[in-house]
């Protein structure tokens, strides 16, 4: 009995059937809407995406992990009226797509600049302080000089009786630890993002800074690879719950001492290229899944934009420098102002819905628990639902807080934030259904490649799987994935398949050699 392979190897100029339509499995995804940008942001953000012919994608994601960011652990969301369940705020976002192509980095950068500014600030803050401190430092210290002297004296007998007096050793005393106890701590630099990752660094950094930081990396490519080293684990276990935005963490070194930070909270922002992602996710795919993918829940991969223009014109200056208001009075703000609860001192303040809202949350969940998480099959987006129940009530609070030092409002989160969170969660999911596609069927895209290889003429006719993985063409660059396309384009009467005869010194198999159908030549 002949085999399907064998059959087609007797007949290789055998009559052509209609070839299929090759066409991809990755699912297309929700666009930047301008319904999803929050006002506060839509004027600028609009202008930056029409400037550089971008996605709005990027830049809108990127502007939210920021605000996100400098709100960081400075108060969180209550989601539930009576329940003490805690949100933080803080973000991770990823920016998708290839080099060169949508401008991701640009367009990130233009978001990350206002940050840059708002940091650039207080950095000459605390210089200004740092001067003052040194001043005042110094007076102190020659205070503290001149009352040892004088103790020195007394308790050699120099005081007014010639004897020592107790009653003004007692004064001097008090004094010097007076002295001692208002002298004050060397001003912290308050820092809002860093590049840095290492443990250590980074918890001297969260300890001066109990709002937390955004850690920015233009490729984190560069990154997710450190962490696959076994020698930077403790690293990635620590992003993992620096994710959480209110856990603690301490450091004893010889050399440093005692480094305690009473709260770690890491918000994240970085570009990746598509085929760099596609390893990490056949690695959770695989069963090495501890959830760092699915904590990027503002990961997006926007369509490649399809039209194009020349545009040659001014920023709108204006709307940028309203952003960067807001950006700076949020870096200021106490939330208490806007409507926040406080439970009390050293509490952190919190925000709950009101009546409406609290109803827009209570059918996004129950539709997330009883509906989308049962209902979902791929191992990977069931995890990233798992971690949803935390994302619609960051939003709302971020909104929220936009909201309101916008309009001037102070209250619980309303109905138009949480509904705003809502449509975000429906966009962000079908980013997040594109980038596991990668996991599913990596085949599919590979066929996509080579069938537009043909249509190009850019094969001999037959071609052999060699002929193609020497060409090193992206997703065709060994002989599994040629095959694997190949497979795909025979059952489409794109190929058909012959066997040439074995090597006789070898004696290895026949290799096969791949026809074109004649339409393509």
């Amino acid at each position: 009995m002949f085999s399907f392979k064998e059959k087609r190897a007797e007949s290789p100029y055998k009559e052509w059937g209609e070839p299929g339509e090759i066409k991809t499995s990755v699912p297309e995804v929700a666009k930047m809407a301008e319904e999803l940008i929050p006002e506060p942001l839509k004027d600028w953000l609009r202008d930056v995406s029409h400037r550089m012919q971008t996605p709005a994608d990027f830049s809108t994601v990127s502007a939210i992990v920021i605000f996100a960011s400098v709100i960081g652990s400075g108060c969180s969301i209550r989601p539930k009226q009576a329940d003490n369940w805690e949100v933080i705020p803080n973000l991770w976002g990823a920016c998708v797509g290839q080099p060169s192509v949508v401008l991701k980095s640009p367009s990130m950068q233009e978001a990350m600049r206002m940050i840059e500014k708002l940091q650039a600030h207080y950095g000459d803050e605390y210089e200004n302080q740092k001067s003052l401190f040194i001043a005042d430092e110094l007076e102190t210290d020659f205070k503290l000089k001149d009352i040892e002297k004088r103790m020195k004296d007394l308790a050699k007998g120099k005081g007014v009786t010639g004897t020592v007096d107790a009653d003004a050793m007692a004064i001097l005393k008090h004094d010097y630890a007076e002295l001692h106890r208002k002298s004050e701590q060397a001003p912290n630099r308050r820092l809002f993002k860093t590049n840095e990752t290492s443990v250590q660094s980074m918890t001297l950094i969260q300890e001066q800074n109990d709002r937390g930081l955004l850690v920015f990396r233009d490729e984190l490519t560069a990154l997710l690879v450190r962490w696959d080293r076994e020698e930077h684990a403790d690293e990635r276990g620590y992003f993992l719950e620096g994710w959480n935005g209110n856990g603690s963490y301490t450091d004893m070194k010889i050399s440093r001492g005692l480094t305690e930070a009473k709260n770690i909270c890491i918000s994240l922002l970085g570009g990746i290229q598509p085929d760099k992602l596609k390893r990490y996710l056949f690695q959770a795919i695989k069963g090495n899944n501890d959830g760092l993918i699915q904590r990027l829940q503002l990961a997006v991969w926007p369509e490649t934009p399809k039209l194009w223009e020349l545009i040659d014109q001014k920023p709108n200056y204006e709307a940028k420098e309203k952003v960067e208001n807001i950006l700076f009075k949020l870096a200021e703000c106490d939330f208490r102002e806007l409507g926040a609860n406080d439970d009390g001192e050293n509490s952190r303040p919190y925000f709950r819905f009101d009546e409406e809202a609290q109803k827009v949350f209570n059918t996004w969940l129950t539709e997330l628990q009883t509906k989308k998480i049962p209902m979902e099959d791929n191992p990977l987006m069931l995890e990233h639902f798992g971690k949803y129940r935390s994302l619609m009530p960051s939003l709302s609070l971020v909104f929220h807080c936009l909201d309101c030092i916008e309009t001037g409002y102070s209250g619980p989160i309303r109905a138009q934030s949480a509904r705003l969170a809502v449509s975000w969660c429906n966009y962000l999911e079908s980013h997040a259904r594109k980038i596991y596609s990668m996991a599913d069927k990596p085949e599919q895209e590979a066929a996509i490649i080579l069938s537009k290889k043909i249509k190009e003429k850019a094969l001999p006719n037959p071609f052999t799987a060699k002929n193609v993985y020497n060409k090193g063409w992206y997703g065709l660059k060994d002989r599994t994935q040629v095959e694997a396309a190949c497979r795909i384009l025979i059952d489409e009467n794109w190929l058909d398949i012959e066997l040439r005869n074995a090597s006789s010194a070898g004696g290895r198999p026949p290799l096969p050699n791949y026809r074109i159908n004649p339409v393509f030549l």
